[in-house]
Order: C-alpha cells, then sequence, then structure tokens
C-alpha cells in the first residue's frame, strides 16, 4: 500500500493550468481518466468511474497506486511520448469478473521546467467504455446517467482544488465552490445572488472597462475561453487581486448562456510585482537624480550643493525631510535642513554631541546608519526626547560624511509616521549623496587653501627671505622657489637650485638615509597627507653633509596629484649631536640600572614604561606583570598600614611639583610576603605641572627595619629595667633608711633612760623594728629574685592541687574565722608556672580575702577556673568590706600600699602577686566594691 495520492494531486494541479483538457473534461463524457508516473513506472492512479465500470469495489483503495498492474495493461512507445497531445493507445483491462475489455485511451503529457516527461494522463470515452463493459442501454438512461455522473464528476473537482469556481447560466449564478466562497468571503447564503453582485459590482472602479471588455469583447469573438486580471471587492471590504479563467458555452444560434469560471487568488504574486515596479521606479528616479547631481559644474559653492543634496535626498528617497549636519568641537551643529512639504530651508540648530554619545559612535563606525524603528535603536534612544518626538520622526537613515579621512558631519534622512523599510537602492542613493558631500568639502577646502596661500604669497616671501629656515617650493615637479636662506646654508645658488631635477637633490642626499626617504616622501604623497616631516643628511656645496629637518606642506588638486609642495627646512645638525650623546648617556644609564642591585622603574602616562631586571628580581612578580601595572595597581599591593601614610605623602610631593623624595613602606611581593622598601622618586613635570616621568630606584631594607625592630624592642625592655631599677633603689633607700633611722632613735631613746620598764618598751620596739627591717629586705630579696628571673623554672602545675595545697597550709586560720571555701575547678585543668611564685599567689589572695572579712558576716570565698581561648582564668571572689577603686584603682598594686589601716598591714602582698604573674608571662586584676567584695582575675597563658 502506498500511502500518498501525489499522483492525483499532480492530475488536479495541472488541470488548473491547461484550460484546453479542463474544457475536454468539462464539457464531454470523457471523464475516465488514469494518471501514471513516468518516471517511477511502478505507479498508476486511476479515477473511481473506471473501478465501479470493472466491478471493483471494495477491494480497491484509492491511495493503492500498485492496484492497477493486476487488471490493467498497456505499452507506450517513446514515438508516442515525443507527441504533444492526443496521442491514442490501447489500453487493456479485465473486469472484477474476469472479462477483458480493450479500450483507446488519449494521452495528455505533463512536463518539467526541463522539457522532461514526468506524468501522463489518459482519458477513456464514457460512451465506448461503458459498451465495452455493459452493452447499450437506452438513450434515456444513458442521458440521466451521463448528467448524474457529470454532476458528480464537476463537484468532486470544484471542491478538491484551491482555487474558486462559480457558474452563470442565463445571468443566474446558479453554482459556487466552497473556495470560492472562502476566498470572497461569501457566506452560503450570498452565493444565490445575481452575478452582478459577484462581477462587475465587485470590481475595481480603475480595472471595470478592462473586465468588461474582456468578456464581452470574447462573447461577441464567439471565444471558447477568456483569462483577465483584476482588483476585486471581498466580503471583509478588502480588495484582492484575481486571475479569472472564463469558459463560456454557446447554445446552438450562437448565444452565450454559460459561463464556467475558475478564480484564482493572484494577491501577493500581484503585490510582488508592483513592489518590484516601484522598485524599479524608484531606482530609475534616483539614478536620474544622480546623473543631473554628478553632471552639474562642481565650480559652485558649497552652501549651494549641500542644499541641493538635501532637496534631492527627500525627492529620491520620498521622505518629508533631508537635512546635513556637520561636528564642531562638541557639537553638532545643522547647515541646512530641507522641508520638502513645505519647500523649506532651515539651519543652526544645534545638539549637544556629549548627550549623544551613542548615536555618534554608530555614526563614526558604520558606513550607513540604517533605523527602522528610532524609538527602539539603541543608537537613536538619546534623540527620542530632544529631537524625534518634536519632529515626529519615526525612521532614519544616517550616511556619515567624511572629508580628508576624518569624520566631518552626517547625511541625515528622516522619514515620519508610518513605518519605512529603508532598501539596499534607498542605502547606496544616500551614500551616493554623501560621497557627493565628501568630495564637495574637500574640493572646498582646497580653494580655501589655495585663496588662502594667495593671499599670503607676500607674506611668506617675507618670511622666507628673513627667517633662519630654508624654504622651497615645488610645483608640477619642479622648483620654483629657493629662499636665499636656503641658499646660504646649502652653498648652493638660487639657480643652482631651481635647475635641479627631482633626482638631482635625491642625489645630494646621504646614500644612508637616501632610499628611507623616497618612501616617506612617496608614501605621503600617495595618502594626500597634507602636513608631514623627516630628517636626513644633505651635503653642501662644501661636500660636507649636514643634518636637516624638513617639514612639508602639500596642496593638493582633485585628481590626487599635488599641486603645490612647500618645504620648510632646519638645519638640526647640533640638535642631533646632542641627542647622539644623549643616547650614549640613556646607554650609560641602562647598564648601571640593569647592573645594580637596587631596583628601577619608571612610570610615564599612568603606566610601567621600565622595570629593570633587579627589580624585577626583588618582588619575584614577571616583567611583564609588572609593565601592565597601574598606579592604583601599586598601591594595592602596599601594607595596609602604610598605604594611608604614603600615598598622601607621595601626593602631597607631587601637587607641590617636588623633583626629589624619599619614603619607606612595606610591598607585598609575588609569594604574598610583606618586605619593607626605600624608594627615591626623581620626577620630572611638563609645562602643565603634570609629571611626564616618575623615576623610583628602590631597594630592599627589610634586614634594617628588622634591625631597627629588635633595636627598639631591647632599648623598651632597657627602659623597663631601668625605670624598674630606679624605683627599687628609691625604695631600697626610703626603707631601709627609715628603719635604720628608727633603729638609732629607739637605741638613743634605750640609752637615755635608767628605768627597766621603759628600756623593756623600748626593747620590744627595737625587736619590731628589726622584725620590719628582716621583712623589707626579704622581699626586697624576692623582688630582685623575681625581675631578675633568678628564681623559679617554669613547670606542668595541677591548678586545682596546688590550691588545695595552700589552703592546707592556712587550715588553722581558715577554721578559725569561720571561712566558707567554695572551689569549682577541672581536676585535669593545668598551667605552666613557677610552683613556688603560684604558691606565694594563692597564699597571698585567700589571706588577704579572710584579713579584709566583714564584720557583718562570715567570710565566703569562690575559687573558679576556666580556659578563655589561648588563656587559663582563675577567678578569687570574697564577700569582704571591698576596696574603693575610684580611689585606689591607680596604685592597688603598687609597694607598701594600704587601703584599710590595718596595723599589720604590709602593703607588698599585692605588689609580690604582680610580680609572681607577670614573671611567669600572665597579667591580673581586680573587680571590687566597697561593702560587697572583691574578686581577684588572673590570666596564665
Amino acid at each position: 500500500m502506498i500511502n500518498s495520492n501525489y499522483l492525483k494531486g499532480d492530475f488536479y494541479q495541472h488541470l488548473k493550468q491547461d484550460e484546453g483538457l479542463f474544457e475536454k473534461i468539462m464539457t464531454s463524457d470523457e471523464h475516465y481518466i488514469f494518471v501514471w508516473d513516468y518516471e517511477n513506472q511502478e505507479h498508476l492512479w486511476m479515477s473511481k468511474s473506471i473501478l465501479k465500470r470493472l466491478g471493483f469495489k471494495k477491494e480497491y483503495s484509492e491511495n493503492d497506486l500498485k492496484f492497477w498492474k493486476l487488471i490493467m495493461n498497456f505499452k507506450i512507445t517513446s514515438t508516442e511520448i515525443s507527441q504533444k497531445v492526443n496521442t491514442i493507445i490501447d489500453v487493456v483491462f479485465k473486469s472484477s469478473n474476469e472479462n477483458t475489455i480493450i479500450m483507446s485511451a488519449t494521452l495528455f503529457l505533463i512536463k518539467n521546467e526541463k522539457n522532461k516527461v514526468i506524468r501522463i494522463i489518459g482519458i477513456l470515452k464514457k460512451s465506448e467504455f461503458k459498451n465495452a463493459v455493459t452493452g447499450k442501454i437506452s438513450k434515456k438512461n444513458k442521458f440521466e446517467k451521463t448528467l448524474l455522473e457529470n454532476q458528480n464528476r464537476f463537484k468532486f473537482i470544484s471542491e478538491n482544488i484551491s482555487d474558486g469556481i462559480y457558474i452563470i447560466e442565463n445571468e443566474k449564478l446558479v453554482f459556487a465552490s466552497g473556495a470560492y466562497l472562502k476566498m470572497m468571503g461569501l457566506t452560503e447564503e450570498e452565493k444565490h445572488q445575481s452575478h452582478n453582485k459577484d462581477m462587475f459590482c465587485m470590481v475595481h472602479q480603475d480595472d471595470l472597462e478592462s473586465v468588461k471588455g474582456a468578456i464581452y469583447g470574447a462573447a461577441e469573438n464567439k471565444l471558447s475561453s477568456v483569462k483577465y486580471t483584476f482588483r476585486c471587492l471581498t466580503g471583509d471590504g478588502e480588495y484582492k487581486w484575481r486571475e479569472d479563467i472564463m469558459n463560456i458555452h454557446y447554445d446552438a444560434s450562437g448565444k452565450a448562456f454559460r459561463a464556467i469560471t475558475i478564480a484564482r487568488d493572484i494577491t501577493q504574486d500581484k503585490l510582488k510585482k508592483l513592489e518590484i515596479i516601484k522598485k524599479q521606479e524608484s531606482v530609475d528616479l534616483q539614478n536620474q537624480l544622480l546623473i543631473k547631481l554628478y553632471s552639474n559644474a562642481m565650480d559652485s559653492a558649497l552652501e549651494g550643493k549641500i542644499k541641493e543634496v538635501t532637496i534631492l535626498a527627500a525627492k529620491g528617497l520620498t521622505i518629508e525631510k533631508a537635512g546635513f549636519w556637520e561636528i564642531k568641537n562638541d557639537e553638532l551643529v545643522c547647515k541646512n535642513l530641507f522641508n520638502k512639504i513645505e519647500d523649506l530651508h532651515s539651519a543652526d540648530e544645534i545638539l549637544d554631541v556629549r548627550s549623544i554619545p551613542k548615536y555618534i559612535t554608530a555614526l563614526n563606525n558604520k558606513k550607513a546608519l540604517v533605523v527602522e524603528d528610532a524609538y527602539t535603536d539603541e543608537s537613536t534612544i538619546e534623540l527620542i526626547d530632544n529631537y524625534l518626538k518634536p519632529l515626529g520622526v519615526t525612521d532614519m537613515l544616517d550616511i556619515p560624511v567624511r572629508a580628508n579621512g576624518k569624520f566631518y558631519g552626517v547625511l541625515c534622512c528622516e522619514h515620519r509616521n508610518n513605518p519605512r523599510v529603508w532598501s539596499e537602492n534607498d542605502i547606496s542613493f544616500a551614500r551616493a549623496l554623501a560621497d557627493y558631500l565628501s568630495l564637495a568639502l574637500e574640493e572646498d577646502r582646497r580653494k580655501q587653501a589655495e585663496t588662502k596661500l594667495n593671499e599670503n604669497q607676500e607674506k611668506l616671501k617675507f618670511i622666507s627671505e628673513n627667517t633662519s629656515d630654508g624654504i622651497l617650493v615645488f610645483e608640477s615637479n619642479a622648483m620654483t622657489y629657493v629662499s636665499p636662506a636656503y641658499s646660504k646654508f646649502s652653498g648652493y645658488s638660487e639657480e643652482y637650485m631651481q635647475n635641479l631635477s627631482l633626482e638631482n637633490i635625491f642625489s645630494l642626499v646621504h646614500p644612508e638615509d637616501r632610499e628611507r626617504l623616497r618612501i616617506i616622501i612617496y608614501s605621503n604623497l600617495g595618502k594626500q597627507t597634507q602636513r608631514f616631516s623627516y630628517e636626513y643628511r644633505f651635503k653642501g656645496s662644501n661636500g660636507e653633509y649636514q643634518w636637516r629637518e624638513d617639514s612639508a606642506n602639500v596642496i593638493y588638486k582633485a585628481d590626487g596629484a599635488y599641486s603645490k609642495y612647500i618645504l620648510i627646512s632646519r638645519d638640526i645638525t647640533e640638535r642631533k649631536a646632542t641627542e647622539r650623546q644623549l643616547v650614549e648617556s640613556e646607554q650609560q644609564l641602562r647598564l648601571i640600572t640593569e647592573n645594580t642591585s637596587d631596583g628601577v622603574l619608571v612610570i610615564e602616562s599612568g603606566k610601567l614604561s621600565y622595570v629593570s631586571p633587579s627589580y624585577v628580581k626583588l618582588l619575584n612578580y614577571p616583567k611583564e606583570i609588572y609593565l601592565n601595572f597601574t598606579p592604583e595597581d601599586i598601591y594595592n599591593r602596599f601594607h595596609p598600614d602604610d598605604i594611608l601614610a604614603v600615598q598622601p605623602f607621595i601626593l602631597e610631593c607631587l601637587s607641590k611639583h617636588m623633583k626629589e623624595f624619599k619614603y619607606e613602606f612595606r610591598f607585598r611581593a609575588a609569594n604574598g610576603d610583606y618586605h619593607w622598601r626605600e624608594d627615591s622618586a626623581n620626577v620630572i613635570y611638563d609645562e602643565n605641572g603634570n609629571y611626564s616621568k616618575y623615576i623610583v630606584v628602590t631597594r630592599d631594607v627589610s634586614a634594617r627595619k628588622e634591625a631597627e625592630k629588635e633595636k627598639n624592642r631591647l632599648f623598651q625592655i632597657t627602659e623597663k629595667q631601668n625605670e624598674k631599677l630606679i624605683n627599687f633603689t628609691h625604695i631600697v633607700s626610703h626603707d631601709i633608711r627609715s628603719h635604720t633611722s628608727n633603729l638609732s632613735m629607739i637605741l638613743d631613746l634605750f640609752e637615755e633612760t635608767n628605768d627597766s620598764e621603759e628600756q623593756k618598751e623600748y626593747f620590744n620596739m627595737l625587736k619590731q623594728s628589726t622584725d620590719k627591717l628582716s621583712d623589707t629586705i626579704f622581699f626586697l630579696n624576692e623582688t630582685v629574685a623575681i625581675q631578675s628571673g633568678v628564681k623559679g623554672e617554669k613547670v606542668k602545675l595541677n591548678l586545682k592541687k596546688e590550691i588545695e595545697k595552700a589552703i592546707l597550709g592556712i587550715n588553722a586560720i581558715v577554721k578559725t574565722n569561720k571561712v566558707s571555701l567554695k572551689i569549682n575547678i577541672d581536676e585535669a585543668l593545668e598551667i605552666e608556672g613557677t610552683q613556688s611564685y603560684l604558691e606565694s599567689i594563692i597564699f597571698n589572695l585567700l589571706t588577704n580575702a579572710i584579713k579584709y572579712k566583714s564584720p557583718d558576716r562570715n567570710p565566703i570565698i569562690k575559687i573558679t577556673a576556666k580556659r578563655e581561648e589561648d588563656e587559663i582564668k582563675l577567678s578569687v571572689q570574697d564577700n569582704g568590706i571591698g576596696i574603693d577603686l575610684e580611689l585606689h584603682k591607680d596604685k592597688i598594686f603598687g609597694m607598701y600600699k594600704t587601703f584599710h589601716g590595718n596595723p599589720d598591714a604590709v602593703g607588698l602582698g599585692l605588689f609580690m602577686m604582680k610580680n609572681h604573674i607577670e614573671s611567669m608571662g600572665g597579667s591580673i586584676d581586680v573587680e571590687s566594691e566597697v561593702g560587697v567584695g572583691t574578686t581577684f582575675n588572673l590570666y596564665f597563658i
């Protein structure tokens, strides 16, 4: 089974295009049809009427393109297929009851665009086929069946082709296919209306006469068919282009009574053709306008040429406005804006270039800025509020105009209201107008230059005769002027120089400079460069070479050749000698910078232009990275603690135009480490006060900084030790002197009395004083031992056990004073310290807490310890009388400082505790409130 009915489709498609075949099938009884695929001879499709006549109904499917082989046999020779039409062959059929039937078939050939046969249509005569199958029947039955078959056949064809079909008989519309009604936008009820409604009343007024002429003319001349095209009004009120093929039937008297018409919608094809015609007309108009423009003489003023271009742009592009705008500094100035509707030229409107950067950039980067929606295009959005909306512009075609290779202005072609699609021809036309403007601008500039040159001839002559620089003028490859100064420094007379050819002049150039000079001169002339300069050595009349610097000023003609070549020549022999010396000095400097251990870098225009090898080695950044550094990149690698000081210092030095200054800072190396550096800056400033070169000599001072750091550390230690020594000296001097004075006074009193009771009292006082002196000497020895580090090595100590040992030593005091001890310390908690110091600290803390207990309550002492990050915090809290910290905070840990007036207070306990804890690397602080209690916090590392 072949699931495709392409042969049937091919047949109906061909039927629409072949009027003769269509008429033959529609008006005769020859409607038994088959289509054979000549390319693929396996496939053949035959109409259902053939199969019905042969008795096949259910056995055959319309899509079975191979069924024919079982019931049909024929041969077609190459001679037969070479005929165009009406070739007749015999076809042998086998009916469903196995009867053999021989029929004659008329063949029609379908060819492709290469004139090759691809399909063959066969048509069998109804009467002949019928007689062969069933024999003759009555005329009445024959007529009725034929009529029914014709109707069925026509209905089938008309409803299965895409084109519309309608039939008019005796001025009435008797049939309209569904495709026709759909195409015309008619309802089923409307199809019975008069054909006037379908035809002439619906024809476009401009096409009515031609349609009537074609139809009535064909009927008058008894033509069987006629073809015509027209615009037809559809049911929805719009016009469509139609192509109608009308087949006209005539009665015995020759009167037309029936018209069968195939109507085809050709709107799209027609519109395309009309668009092509319209485009061609537009192209023809544009070409005519360009020919007219370029045929005009170029001698008219520039203003007139600009006006002419804007007029032709509006006319050739069928737009309302066209204008030429010139860029001047930061402004886009309208030189001419033509309004075609008002036939009016205006000028002097100005737009700020800085407010439309995207538009200017787009123009500068493109040959044509084509904008079909100016309100959404990114390049024209900036123009909406201040230009597009006020003028109603919706579409733009803007062409940049360049003169002498520079962006000079823009030709603006503006469309309003309806959307506009700019064609390639429109763009080419506008670019041709812009090119004309470019030529006009260049020509105008050339004329202005020549005019100015002529006006300045006398000035030039005066200057040339009085300046030390030599002047030469060439015109048409000949030297026309030699200034006296040129003759003087060259040693050649004016007459001699003017008689030299160009080759003679080149022969006076040093051989090493000759070819280079030729390339420079002829290359610039080829590019029509107006100004350029070059240096070379020139041989004077004495045979010696002088260094010359020539500045050329060239005026060109329209054909590109130069009209005047003016040369100003200056002796630069001394300058070249100086430059040579400079080069030598630079080479020496480079030798030094590339071999010194100090790094050297140069910053120019905000970029590093040179980095010495030793600089690269200092911090190990690759040289390529250094050369891409900006000053900001350098500042970002400063140490955060240094940038706040160094950067303002550098900027201040630059603002004061200081030529030399130094600074130190830390800079991050490639591995992330910071190194101390000392930079010596040498700055060269330009005439505006900006630095042109920033030269830095840098050296690594990390070792020196580390030495300074160690020196400062030792100095601070020494200073602290000296301070302690001075304090200790004062203490020793004061305290021992006090005790000795006291002892001396007691002895004097003892000697002065003979009273044994008084002597006994003085003896007790002497004993107490010596005990106090002994205590003082003991504590002073302890202090010396702590501060000098003589006593105690650090060991691992279990904090809870050490506290428990200290408590055992004061059990009697604890019990006597009814002390409540609360200890909350982890048994595994250890510190690193000196055992004797820790024992002394705990002893002093506990005895102080008991000594200064409150008279109103029994003492409670809480001892806690915990780890806080890298430290262990030991807290001893009591509920005693407390200390007034506002009064005694600064002297609480001082030697001999007491705060409560206890007669047995020495004032050394807290002093010793502080020394003990600090000697172990820790610290101590106190929290206290009078009448509430005191907490001492000790921090062990």
